[in-house]
């Protein structure tokens, strides 16, 4: 049997996990955006959070 090559495997295996964590950090950052629109940076705000926290 063939033994696969470690940095083949390491390569793929961080391939597959920045596939699943760059969606997850780029949502964070973005949740810190004053513009409603989600393609415009207007500047970093918790004003979203703050309306959570104040929605009854």
């Amino acid at each position: 049997m063939i033994k696969p090559n470690r940095t083949l495997s390491t390569g793929v295996l961080t391939l597959g996990f920045l596939f699943l964590y760059i969606p997850i950090i780029s949502l964070v950052v973005y949740s810190f955006n004053e513009s409603k629109l989600v393609t415009v940076w207007s500047g970093f705000s918790l004003k979203w959070y703050a309306a959570l926290l104040q929605d009854d």
